[in-house]
């Protein structure tokens, strides 16, 4: 019970009026966020903590940054995720992001990819209750998540988890891969980016997008980018530069060309752009198994719906 009671004061120290007090706090906060048994035993008191911090996030630089550390941990719960979302926490990243009122935008980015693993996240980030603002949130923090690339540390890396997340849905897909926003190819943009965060988030995301394409009704915003295209397959096969070093975004990549080959205007897109030679060239040099696996499907789908070209194998 002393226990129980040393943390419920703990939890109403963050809502002290005094700022030594609530950076103390909060520092404590998070080293107990740090441990599964902290972690637990905070949130027995979320109700109270979770607003805390929330509000703390406008606090000075350090007591702010220990905020954002303690949620970013507490975050990795479902029963905190969902708590955040009923707290409207999504606005409230956006709105300091957008504002740039916070000194911390890599950890609000990070807050941010861990909530939106869950779909009412999503929805609020997407707006899509509202056709008059739908979009307008990715929008500009994707005109931030690409203007950032070469910046060192990289604020913006953990938006490819976002839009890994976003994509996700069939919503997400769609609304970002509505004609004439550009926002497959600002995607294959990041596979030679400097991070390999950015490359294998966005190489997931591409992988999403191509994922029902033709039910979603994208096919034609995908296959209508052949820059885009030809960027993902060099990156998979390193025909005119090195191929992607991680073996998880390879196969991500393997399998939204896969994906794209399985229908009928796919197949005919990627055979113009010689997609069978360079997955012949990728596939000599591949070691990971489960790319190999989804070159061989691929090649056997080119050989099913043509009949003329040379196995990628051979």
């Amino acid at each position: 019970m002393a226990a129980k009671k040393e943390l419920q004061e703990l939890v109403e120290f963050l809502n002290s009026p005094r700022q030594e007090v609530q950076r103390a706090a909060v520092d404590l906060v998070e080293g107990l966020t740090g441990s599964v048994d902290g972690l637990e035993q905070l949130m027995t008191q979320a109700d109270v903590l979770l607003r805390a911090l929330l509000r703390l996030i406008a606090g000075d630089a350090g007591t702010s940054k220990a905020a954002l550390h303690s949620l970013i941990n507490l975050s990795q719960r479902e029963d905190a995720v969902r708590q955040l979302v009923e707290l409207k926490v999504v606005g409230r990243i956006i709105d300091y992001l957008i504002e740039g009122s916070s000194r911390h935008a890599e950890l609000l980015v990070m807050l941010l990819s861990n909530v939106t693993v869950s779909d009412a996240a999503c929805e609020q980030m997407l707006q899509t209750g509202s056709r008059s603002v739908a979009g307008f949130n990715i929008a500009v923090l994707l005109k931030r998540f690409l203007d950032s690339q070469s910046e060192q540390p990289d604020p913006y890396q953990h938006m490819a988890l976002v839009l890994t997340n976003l994509t996700r849905q069939r919503p997400g897909r769609q609304l970002l891969l509505e004609p004439g926003k550009g926002t497959f190819g600002a995607l294959a943009s990041q596979l030679r980016a400097p991070s390999a965060l950015r490359r294998k988030g966005c190489a997931n995301a591409i992988r999403n997008c191509c994922f029902c394409a033709e039910e979603d009704g994208t096919l034609g915003a995908v296959l209508g980018d052949a820059p885009a295209l030809e960027a993902l397959l060099d990156a998979l096969c390193g025909v005119t530069g090195p191929k992607e070093q991680d073996s998880e975004a390879r196969a991500a990549l393997a399998e939204s060309v896969e994906l794209l080959v399985a229908t009928d205007a796919g197949g005919q897109v990627l055979w113009d752009l010689k997609a069978p030679e360079m997955l012949r060239q990728g596939y000599k040099t591949e070691e990971d198994l489960e790319v190999c696996a989804s070159m061989e499907r691929t090649a056997n789908l080119f050989l099913a719906e043509s009949g003329a070209v040379k196995e990628v194998t051979e």
